[in-house]
């Protein structure tokens, strides 16, 4: 094998299958503790719990069907089929059928995910705003977070339909359709939606969103009103834009190449290996994204606690009966006590 084709082997079999598993461990264990945290009426549901619930599912989503989508693909131009024949015939088969149907969902996921990332620095941005300047309004609507993830469900979903039409079947093999290779297709589908959309606007968001919390972080100590929690969001923001743009502008920069060249120049031994380092990037940037929120979030961590700690519903109600008994209880006793502070003075 060339050296290309041994880098592609090492990503497909070896990173690639260890990377989507401990991605979609972590991202079910995230999904199951905030749902769970979620429903106890004892922490109060917030509009980051129902991003990261969303960015936990889109994600989880995104490396489960890329086993089927990317990696058992990839997988099948190193098996030998002349020793596995009648295995190799079947594989083919079976991602002639996973590919076309799951390749439009997987690129939806990976839509969805890098919205959301940027609605939660958004969201985390606009906690941070001092009440009385016009930005604390202006991004009010980031609060909303149960509207903003049906849009971007819908829209996602809505944005690659024409996908698939890209491939059909033909006597049980897949085939690519020439609509994959009209250019305006390439310019509408790639460049305006995926280049612009999807990556160059969430680019822009991200980078003013950190630069303006950069400048919250630097304001004079008198001014700040919870300065660890600027600091922590800080952070945050940083490190959600690093990984964003390390790990998605591979991938822009392919789709950039697709347009302006050819997609046979992937087909050379020498450049084999970059769609699987793109593909091996793009997971990448969806197990770190809850790690990140996770560790630079105290509230995130307060909810994996929370299940441990925190009372039980009928601790709440017996110990919110006991308050409420209490009070009338304190309330009785001023009333009578007025009472007869009144009747003492009506006596003299």
């Amino acid at each position: 094998m060339t050296p290309g084709e041994i880098i592609s082997y090492v990503l497909v079999i070896y990173i690639q299958p260890v990377l989507c598993c401990i991605g979609f461990i972590l991202n079910t264990a995230c999904i199951i503790v905030f749902c769970s945290s979620f429903s106890h009426s004892y922490y109060r549901k917030t509009s980051l719990l129902v991003y990261l619930i969303g960015l936990s599912i889109c994600n989880a989503f995104q490396l489960l069907i890329s086993t089927f989508v990317l990696v058992l693909p990839a997988a099948e131009q190193f098996i030998d089929g002349q020793q596995f024949e009648e295995e190799c015939h079947l594989l083919r088969i079976m991602n002639a059928q996973t590919v076309r149907m799951g390749y439009p969902l997987l690129m939806s996921a990976n839509y969805a995910s890098i919205w959301i990332v940027t609605f939660i620095c958004v969201s985390r941005y606009q906690s941070l705003c001092p009440p009385w300047t016009l930005w604390k309004k202006r991004l009010h609507f980031s609060r909303r977070s149960k509207l903003i993830l049906f849009l971007i469900l819908i829209l996602s979903i809505a944005l690659n339909i024409p996908r698939y039409w890209e491939m059909e079947l033909h006597e049980r093999h897949l085939i690519v359709t020439s609509l994959r290779f009209q250019l305006w297709y390439k310019i509408v589908q790639e460049g305006i939606i995926y280049g612009t959309i999807v990556y160059g606007l969430p680019l822009v968001g991200l980078a003013v969103i950190n630069y303006r919390t950069l400048q919250l972080v630097r304001a004079d100590k008198r001014e700040r009103r919870r300065p660890s929690a600027e600091y922590r969001s800080a952070v945050m923001t940083m490190i959600i834009f690093s990984c964003f743009f390390v790990c998605t502008t591979l991938s822009a920069l392919i789709r950039l190449v697709l347009i302006v060249v050819s997609e046979s120049i992937f087909l050379s031994p020498k450049f084999l290996w970059l769609p699987d380092l793109s593909n091996l990037l793009m997971n990448m940037n969806a197990l770190a994204m809850p790690i990140v929120c996770f560790v630079f979030t105290r509230g995130f961590r307060d909810i994996f606690f929370v299940i441990r700690y925190a009372p039980s519903t009928d601790q709440v109600a017996a110990e919110t009966a006991e308050k409420n008994l209490l009070n009338k209880s304190r309330s009785g006793h001023r009333n009578s006590s007025f009472l007869n502070l009144v009747e003492n003075k009506n006596s003299i």
